[in-house]
C-alpha cells in the first residue's frame, strides 16, 4: 500500500527503529522526511507493507537524482519477513523505469540504491537484482568533548552568513569544487531542494568565505539536535594546499562546539582518498560504511 501524509510520523519512528538496530542511534529526521514527501507522490513513488498487527515492517520509495533517480528500502531488523526486500526492490525498479519513460530525458540514467557494510540482507537483493556495486562512501565523524577553538583568520579572508543573492555564485562554486573526472553537475533546482530543504535551514551555518570579493571556500551545514552534519565542504582550486580546507573545517567544529554539540558528521566518498585523508588528518575518523549500488533503467511504455 501507499502511505499517506498522516502516517508521517509513524513511518519517521520505523525509520528510526531502524536506523538505532543497525547504527546504534536515530539517523533520520523529520524534517528531511518532509521534505522528501513533499517531492514525490506517495500514491506511485512510495510503498510501506503492515504485518498482520498492523506494524510497519518495510518502507521503499523512489526519488530524484542527479544521474537518474534513487530509491530507499527499510525492513524491520527482526520482523521482516523473507523475501520482503525483493518485492520492494521490483516495485521501485519498475517505478523508475515508468518515471524514465514518461520523462524527456534523452540519457539513459541509473537508478541508485545505497545499504550499510552492516547489512549484507540488503546487498545480497541489490546483487540478485542486477545492480553492481559503484562507489564505497564514508561517514566521518569528529566528537567534540574537548574544546575547539575558533581558527586564526589571516589576510584578506572574511566569512559571511549565506545570503539569498548568493545563490546563483554559490551553486556554480560548489558544482566547479566537485568537478572530478565523471562528475555531471546536479540541477539547480534539485540542488536546491536538496540543500535549502525547502527553507528549512539556518543561513548562518552557510558559511561562504571570501578572498576580498572572490568566492573561495564555502561549508553547509545543519544543526541535527545534538549533533552537526555538513551537507559540503568546498575550497577553490587556486587556493587548495593552503590550509584554508582546514581551517574552514575547524571553525564548523568550533561553531557546532558553540551549540553544545556532541559530534560533527559528513559523508566522502571512497575514491576521493585525498578527501578522506585530509578529514582524517583534522581529527575526524571513519564511524559507518555505506555501498553505493547502481543499475541502468531500461525504458518501458
Amino acid at each position: 500500500m501507499n502511505p499517506h501524509p498522516s502516517e508521517l510520523d509513524e513511518v519517521l519512528d520505523f525509520f528510526i527503529l531502524c536506523d538505532i538496530a543497525e547504527f546504534g542511534e536515530p539517523d533520520t529526521s523529520r524534517e528531511d522526511l518532509e521534505q522528501l514527501w513533499s517531492e514525490i507522490d506517495l500514491a506511485r513513488d512510495a510503498w510501506i507493507i503492515r504485518d498482520g498487527q498492523q506494524r510497519i515492517v518495510a518502507y521503499a520509495n523512489v526519488s530524484d537524482a542527479s544521474e537518474g533517480y534513487q530509491m530507499d528500502i527499510y525492513t524491520h531488523p527482526t520482523d521482516a519477513p523473507v523475501g520482503i526486500e525483493d518485492s520492494l526492490m521490483d516495485l521501485c525498479v519498475s517505478r523508475a523505469s515508468q518515471r524514465l519513460a514518461e520523462s524527456p530525458k534523452e540519457t539513459q540514467p541509473f537508478l541508485t540504491g545505497y545499504a550499510s557494510s552492516q547489512n549484507p540482507r540488503l546487498q545480497q537483493v541489490y546483487e540478485k537484482s542486477g545492480f553492481v556495486r559503484h562507489t564505497y562512501h564514508y561517514r566521518m565523524q569528529i566528537d567534540l568533548a574537548a574544546p575547539n577553538l575558533a581558527p586564526e583568520w589571516r589576510g584578506n579572508f572574511h566569512l559571511m552568513a549565506f545570503r539569498p543573492e548568493d545563490e546563483l555564485e554559490l551553486y556554480h562554486f560548489i558544482q566547479r569544487a566537485f568537478d572530478w573526472e565523471g562528475h555531471k553537475d546536479t540541477p539547480i533546482d534539485l540542488w536546491r531542494n536538496l540543500v535549502f530543504r525547502g527553507g528549512r535551514f539556518e543561513p548562518e551555518l552557510f558559511v561562504l568565505v571570501r578572498d576580498g570579493e572572490r568566492l573561495v571556500g564555502a561549508a553547509l551545514a545543519y544543526d541535527e539536535g545534538g549533533s552537526g552534519w555538513i551537507r559540503q565542504l568546498a575550497v577553490h582550486s587556486d587556493y587548495r594546499g593552503q590550509g584554508l580546507g582546514s581551517l574552514l573545517l575547524r571553525h564548523m567544529f568550533h561553531l557546532f562546539h558553540q551549540r553544545n554539540a556532541a559530534s560533527v558528521a559528513l559523508g566522502v566518498a571512497s575514491v576521493n582518498e585525498n578527501a578522506v585523508n585530509f578529514y582524517e588528518r583534522c581529527g575526524m575518523h571513519r564511524s559507518r560504511e555505506y555501498i553505493e549500488y547502481r543499475k541502468i533503467l531500461d525504458r518501458v511504455s
